[in-house]
């Protein structure tokens, strides 16, 4: 790979009808400046500038079939990875500067800090059970690189050599404030890592937004579900099969899932067969994760892009809030913000540990079902029977979108 942090003054874009320069990416930001002057951008949007050199190089070695993960600041992302200026200008005005996708393109984008680096992994681990030479280039800024979702997700890569690099891209500020003031030290995170670049500069713009008085009387406001039309959920059906018990019927439908493509995602699912419903699951099928609940997440997100059906196993309602940002930003958005271009068909088995021959204590047997309810718009069922158990997976199956079962021990 190219010294990647080598300055150059023009670069190429490699797709035969395109040709971006340093200055394209500049003149495309005053753009949108002016754009937000003359009262057409009434949202939040996050300008890039200051790094075109870095980009322009990194992109030399991006192919154009690879997947590039952008966050909130992503203009130039989507624009060196092909996205036109033209379409790229219309998003923008569509309100989607913080959620630019192109399928075609690989191109996924994330303001959620700290969500995307599992995410990419979860591509990346796809790609290498496919044999690909795709890779995944997740770009994530220094207030990311501040947090242990990154640390998880690059000791995941490393370990399992995924083909995933994470880009930091340091402009020494969160929002307006420098490292030192959050920190309170000159020091500065070194990677010794293969899977991690690193590069520095000094952003043209403040943070979100730009200096200037507008009038946002006269822009043109609309409603969330304009922007991003809410997804209906299918009915499920309600069908009976017998006097079949409650964990009989988990374990059948954990076959049925098995032979649709389904990966089984967790802690203790592969030694421990999660409380014995996987013990007819091929082992290969079956993937022990470190403890580690918003990986794991991620995880499951980048294998349903690649075709994928996982199931995420957490064998504790108490444990998922550490998963709760991507259950909440991610898995219940992402079909919706990308306008159907990025699906997550996967299912969360979400256990309540009411039950068993152990008192599991206050923090180890809480029930959160009608908080999750009220979290996400996707089907949190709660099944009481065996047939509800039956109906609520295959109707899960049947979606291709997410849904969440509720699993009780009490009913084991």
């Amino acid at each position: 790979m190219k010294n990647l942090l080598l300055t150059v003054t023009t670069h190429l874009f490699n797709m035969a009808t395109t040709t971006l320069t340093k200055q394209d990416l500049i003149d495309f930001e005053k753009k949108i400046c002016n754009l937000y002057l003359d009262n057409k951008l009434p949202f939040l949007f996050h300008l890039s500038g200051g790094n075109e050199d870095q980009l322009l190089n990194i992109f030399d070695n991006i192919d154009i079939n690879d997947y590039v993960i952008s966050n909130h600041r992503s203009h130039y992302h989507a624009l060196l990875h092909g996205i036109s200026p033209d379409v790229l200008e219309q998003k923008i005005i569509n309100g989607q500067s913080m959620f630019v996708y192109d399928r075609s393109r690989n191109f996924f984008c994330s303001a959620i800090i700290g969500g995307t680096p599992a995410i990419a992994v979860g591509i990346a681990w796809a790609l290498k059970q496919k044999g690909s030479k795709q890779k995944v280039w997740c770009f994530v800024g220094d207030g990311t690189e501040d947090s242990g979702h990154l640390f998880e997700a690059v000791r995941y890569a490393e370990g399992w050599d995924l083909p995933c690099t994470f880009i930091i891209e340091n402009n020494n500020r969160s929002v307006e404030t420098s490292n030192q003031e959050r920190w309170g030290s000159k020091g500065d995170l070194q990677w010794a890592s293969n899977k991690v670049i690193k590069y520095y500069y000094d952003i043209t713009f403040p943070h979100a937004r730009i200096p200037g008085k507008i009038d946002l009387s006269k822009s043109i406001k609309k409603t969330d579900e304009e922007y991003f039309p809410l997804i209906k959920n299918i009915a499920y059906n309600n069908s009976e099969y017998g006097n079949i018990s409650y964990k009989d019927a988990v374990c059948e439908s954990m076959d049925l899932l098995a032979k649709h493509n389904a990966v089984f995602i967790g802690y203790n699912v592969a030694r421990g067969d999660a409380m014995g419903t996987l013990k007819n699951v091929p082992f290969n099928q079956k993937l022990e994760t470190p403890v580690a609940e918003n990986l794991m997440a991620g995880l499951a997100i980048g294998m349903s892009f690649e075709g994928y059906r996982p199931v995420l196993f957490y064998e504790r309602h108490d444990f998922m809030l550490v998963a709760m940002d991507a259950i909440v930003n991610h898995i219940d958005k992402i079909e919706r913000i990308s306008h159907g271009q990025f699906k997550v068909p996967l299912i969360i088995r979400a256990v309540v540990a009411d039950g068993g021959p152990f008192y599991s204590g206050p923090t180890h047997s809480q029930d959160f079902t009608q908080a999750f309810r009220s979290m996400v718009t996707f089907p949190v069922i709660d099944p009481v029977t065996g047939s509800d158990v039956i109906n609520a997976f295959r109707g899960a199956l049947e979606s291709n979108a997410p849904a969440m079962i509720i699993e009780r021990k009490s009913r084991y």
